[in-house]
C-alpha cells in the first residue's frame, strides 16, 4: 500500500522530529535509529530547508538512518485539506528528488509576500515594501501564461491598486512596539506571559482593546478560522496554526528577532510549517526551545493532543 490514512489508532506513536535533530542525528550527537516503538516522521516542510543545505545528502541519509516515513497533507482543488497520510513506498531520497521536480514545474514563490511580513514584524524598509507591488506584478505576468486569456489578470491593474495602500503603511511607519501596545501589550509583555493557555491569555489582554463594533473571535483573530465575508472556505488545522505563527511574530510570542529580516524568513515560515504538521502526529520532538514552547501553547489552546518536546543535546 503506497499510502495510509493518519487516524488516532495507529499502532505506533508518530514522532515528528523537527530539522536541528536531523543534523544531530547525523553528527552522533544522537541516535534515534533502532528504536522500534515509535514511528518517526517527516514532511515536505523538511525538504524546503533541506534543499538550502550545501550538503542535502546528510539530512536525507539521517532520515532514512532512522527509518523515518514521510507525511503528507492531501490538497483538495489546490487547498490544504485535514487529511494526512503516510507514504509507505519510496526512501527520502526519492522523495527528495519528486519534491525538487514538482517546485521547479510550479511557478509560485512562497516568498513573494516576505516584504509585507518582514514589515509587519517591524523590520524592513519602505522601498522594500514598496518592491511588493512590483514583485506581485511579475509573478502575475508568468502565471498569466497558464490561463485562458479572458481570465488573466493585468499586472499594471493590481500595481495601481496596490500603490495607496503601500503608501498609506509606510505612512503610518511599522514601529512592532507601537503596535502591540495598541493591543494592549507593553514592551516584551506578550513574550513574558506563562503558566495555562497562554494564547487565551493573550487574547483576554487585546479583547478590550479591539473596537466595540468589532465582533472578530479569539479563532479568528489568531488565523484559526476565516473572516466572514472575506475568506469563503475553512482553514484547516495546518494552514490555521501557521497563519497564528506568523499573528505571535507580530506580537513578540516566542518570537525570533530574525522574523524582521526578509532574508530569514523562509527559515521563520519552516518552523511555523514543522509545528503544523506535527500537530497530525502524538508528539513534536526539537531542540529549538523557542518553537517548542509555542508550539505547546498552540497545542494547548486548540486542544491538539500533540506533545511538543523540548529536546536538549549534550
Amino acid at each position: 500500500m503506497p499510502a495510509i490514512q493518519v487516524t488516532h489508532c495507529m499502532s505506533k506513536p508518530l514522532v515528528y522530529i523537527d530539522q536541528n535533530m536531523l543534523g544531530f542525528q547525523h553528527e552522533g550527537k544522537i541516535n534515534f535509529s533502532g528504536i522500534s516503538d515509535l514511528r518517526f516522521v517527516y514532511s515536505e516542510v523538511h525538504f524546503a530547508e533541506i534543499c538550502k543545505s550545501q550538503n542535502p545528502e546528510k539530512y536525507l541519509r539521517a532520515l532514512r538512518d532512522i527509518g523515518a516515513t514521510l507525511l503528507k497533507l492531501q490538497n483538495d482543488n489546490f487547498k490544504i485539506t485535514d487529511l494526512a497520510t503516510l507514504e509507505e513506498e519510496g526512501s527520502p531520497e526519492e522523495h527528495y528528488s519528486r519534491y525538487m521536480e514538482s517546485i521547479s514545474e510550479v511557478p509560485f514563490d512562497e516568498s513573494i509576500f516576505d516584504p509585507l511580513q518582514v514589515w509587519l514584524n517591524g523590520g524592513g524598509n519602505a522601498d522594500l515594501l514598496r518592491s511588493l507591488q512590483h514583485r506581485i506584478s511579475d509573478h502575475i505576468q508568468i502565471l498569466n501564461e497558464f490561463f485562458p486569456e479572458d481570465l488573466r489578470i493585468s499586472p499594471e491593474y493590481i500595481s495601481n491598486v496596490m500603490s495607496e495602500p503601500l503608501e498609506q503603511m509606510i505612512s503610518y511607519g511599522n514601529d512592532v512596539e507601537t503596535t502591540r501596545a495598541t493591543l494592549g501589550g507593553k514592551k516584551g509583555h506578550f513574550g513574558s506571559i506563562k503558566g495555562d493557555n497562554q494564547l487565551l491569555q493573550i487574547w483576554e489582554i487585546i479583547k478590550p482593546f479591539l473596537p466595540s463594533c468589532n465582533t472578530v473571535t479569539s479563532d479568528q483573530f489568531f488565523g484559526f478560522e476565516q473572516i466572514p465575508k472575506i475568506e469563503n472556505d475553512p482553514v484547516s488545522k495546518y494552514l490555521g496554526i501557521v497563519r497564528c505563527c506568523a499573528v505571535l511574530d507580530i506580537l513578540g510570542f516566542k518570537a525570533e528577532k530574525k522574523s524582521r529580516r526578509v532574508e530569514a524568513l523562509a527559515n521563520i515560515r519552516c518552523d511555523a510549517g514543522h509545528i503544523g504538521m506535527a500537530a497530525y502526529c502524538q508528539a513534536l520532538v526539537s531542540s529549538d526551545r523557542k518553537l517548542s514552547e509555542r508550539a505547546k501553547a498552540i497545542y494547548q489552546y486548540k486542544e491538539i493532543g500533540t506533545v511538543s518536546l523540548h529536546f536538549v543535546v549534550g
